[in-house]
C-alpha cells in the first residue's frame, strides 16, 4: 500500500462535510435508521476528532453540526471536543466549534423579535383599541403583537389587528419603531407602530357601514372603538403612555414613515421593501431651493 492509499483511507475515515459560507464547513447528521451509516456511536469521537483536526490544516475558520433529535446521544461527543449549541428548531439543532485563535466571529442566532402596533382610525375619528387577557398598565392600548418569520411589517400588522380584532385593514404607512432589550428570552426587540385604514362599506343609502370588532378567544379580555380625543387623554395624561403619546403627536403633524418596493440586486432574490421619510420629486426640490 503506497503513500495515496493511506491519505485516501486517511479522507474516508473523516465524517462527510461539505463546504459553507464563511469558510466553514457543514456536517448534517440526518434521522437515526436501523441501517449502518458514517455517524455510529461507536466510532463517532475518533472520526469526528480527526474530522476537526483536519479542517484546521485546512484552515477552515469554524464547523456546524445540523444534527436529528434522534441522534442526541452523539452531542455529548460534540461538547467533549468543544462544540456549543448555536440554536434549535423543530427536530434538529445546530451546533458550532469556532477554529480558529482568535475570539469567535459567529453571529449569535435570533437577537431581536420583530414586534408590530396598529394605530386603526374610523371615519368616526375613533380609535381601535384593546384590553389584554393579562396584565394592562391602561384601559386601553393599541392592538398588535409579534411578526412572523418572513413576514413583511406591513403584513404582520395587517394580520395582527386582524387576530386580535376581527377588522380587516389595509396598510398606510410606519409612524416610528422602538428598539428596546432585555425582553423575552433575553432577547432585543424591535418594535414598529404603523398606521392602518380599516375597511369600511357602504349601505344602499351611502351610509358608512363600520364593523363592529370582535376580541380574540384566550388572548383579548375586550375591544372597542374609543374616541380619539378620549384615548389621547389617556395616553397624554400624567399616568399615561409616554410612547403612544410620541406617536400620536407625530400621527397629528402628518409624520410618517413610507412604504417602498426596490428590486434586489442580488439575482434571483425577491424585490423588498424599504421604508424612508417621503421621496420629493424633482419639482419639488426646485421649489424647495428657490424659496
Amino acid at each position: 500500500m503506497n503513500d495515496n492509499d493511506n491519505n485516501e483511507d486517511d479522507w474516508q475515515y473523516l465524517l462527510p462535510f461539505e463546504d459553507w459560507s464563511h469558510n466553514s464547513v457543514r456536517i448534517t447528521i440526518p434521522q437515526h435508521t436501523d441501517d449502518q451509516d458514517e455517524f455510529e456511536p461507536a466510532t463517532f469521537p475518533n472520526r469526528l476528532h480527526s474530522t476537526v483536526q483536519t479542517l484546521r490544516q485546512m484552515e477552515k475558520s469554524s464547523v456546524w453540526v445540523n444534527i436529528h433529535i434522534s441522534r442526541s446521544s452523539l452531542i455529548t461527543d460534540m461538547a467533549d471536543q468543544g462544540f456549543q449549541f448555536h440554536h434549535a428548531q423543530g427536530d434538529h439543532a445546530v451546533l458550532n466549534l469556532w477554529l480558529r485563535q482568535e475570539s469567535s466571529l459567529v453571529p449569535e442566532f435570533a437577537t431581536h423579535h420583530i414586534g408590530v402596533g396598529g394605530i386603526v382610525i374610523n371615519s368616526r375619528d375613533e380609535i381601535l383599541c384593546v384590553r389584554e387577557q393579562g396584565k394592562n398598565f391602561l384601559p386601553w392600548k393599541i392592538p398588535g403583537g409579534l411578526s412572523h418569520l418572513g413576514e413583511h411589517i406591513d403584513q404582520a400588522a395587517v394580520r395582527e389587528v386582524l387576530e386580535e380584532t376581527g377588522i380587516q385593514t389595509t396598510f398606510r404607512n410606519v409612524l416610528c419603531f422602538r428598539h428596546t432589550h432585555g425582553l423575552a428570552n433575553g432577547r432585543s426587540d424591535i418594535y414598529f407602530v404603523c398606521r392602518l385604514d380599516p375597511i369600511e362599506q357602504e349601505d344602499v343609502d351611502g351610509t358608512v357601514i363600520i364593523p363592529e370588532p370582535v376580541p380574540q378567544e384566550a388572548e383579548i379580555a375586550a375591544t372597542a372603538w374609543v374616541p380619539y380625543d378620549e384615548f389621547a387623554d389617556m395616553v397624554h395624561g400624567e399616568q399615561g403612555h409616554p410612547m403612544i403619546s410620541h406617536v400620536l403627536n407625530l400621527l397629528d403633524r402628518g409624520d410618517a414613515i413610507e412604504r417602498t418596493v426596490i428590486p434586489s440586486i442580488v439575482p434571483g432574490r425577491r424585490a423588498a421593501p424599504i421604508y424612508s421619510s417621503p421621496v420629493i420629486s424633482e419639482e419639488e426640490t426646485k421649489e424647495t431651493k428657490q424659496s
